[in-house]
């Protein structure tokens, strides 16, 4: 039995020696070169998201050179003055004083209030129209007296200042002297600064053409609220200022 083994061994040796050198290639192509070619091909395709990394990134930067910061600063608090970032109460009170003695009229009475306590019309009306611009509204009440022309003009022109108003509703009624009063239902717009910004990796865009043209008309409007942020000019008072002193 030995004899015949070792006689098909000495036969076949050529055969066998390359079957296991075979062998083994094959085992060595599998748990060695295929995973290293899996590795390249890997790192391949991180090259590729890499460059565009790199190119979306080149190309934020070009468009942040390519901004001035002063212009933005400006933009900002031009921004501001039509819809703080907060309730500004001080700034709706000189707009509207500043509206009055632009067009004449008196006005009678200012009520702060709340969404509840208005007519459901009007309520509602004003959280839909806060909602739809992703803003906050700060509801309240007018009331106005003067001529018609002067009710006219103050009406028209009170969405066309740089504090943000809505008119949700108004009313009103001609006296017989001619004296008319006008009794308006009106939001004031604010929205807090984001606290948060978008990753390294997100993309800017600039304005559309309509975000321009919105920004060309925000900047004509009259702001009758910048008085309400002007610092207050110390007063000299004049003689010694010591009054101990001789």
């Amino acid at each position: 039995m030995m004899r015949i083994f070792r006689r098909i061994l000495r036969l076949y040796q050529g055969f066998i020696v390359s079957g296991v050198i075979l062998l083994f290639g094959t085992l060595g192509v599998i748990f060695a070169v295929v995973p290293g070619v899996q590795a390249t091909i890997a790192l391949y395709e991180r090259l590729g998201v890499l460059e565009k990394e790199h190119e979306a990134l080149s190309t934020k930067l070009s468009f942040l050179t390519s901004m001035q910061e002063d212009n933005l600063r400006d933009q900002l608090a031009m921004l501001l003055s039509v819809v703080p970032q907060d309730k500004s109460v001080p700034s709706i009170f000189t707009t509207l004083e500043g509206l009055a003695q632009q067009s004449g009229v008196s006005i009678g009475e200012i009520n702060l209030t709340s969404p509840g306590s208005l007519a459901t019309g009007s309520a509602v009306s004003q959280m839909t129209s806060g909602k739809k611009i992703g803003a906050s509204t700060l509801p309240f009440l007018l009331s106005a007296t003067g001529v018609y022309d002067q009710i006219r003009s103050f009406v028209s022109s009170i969405n066309q200042v740089k504090r943000l108003f809505d008119v949700t509703s108004f009313e009103f009624s001609i006296g017989s002297a001619g004296v008319t009063r006008v009794s308006l239902s009106l939001s004031a717009f604010y929205q807090p600064l984001p606290t948060k910004v978008g990753s390294v990796e997100a993309p800017l865009s600039s304005l559309t053409p309509k975000e321009e043209d919105v920004l060309a008309k925000l900047i004509k409007y009259p702001d009758f609220s910048a008085s309400a942020f002007q610092p207050l000019t110390p007063v000299s008072i004049g003689g010694k200022r010591d009054p101990f002193a001789r």
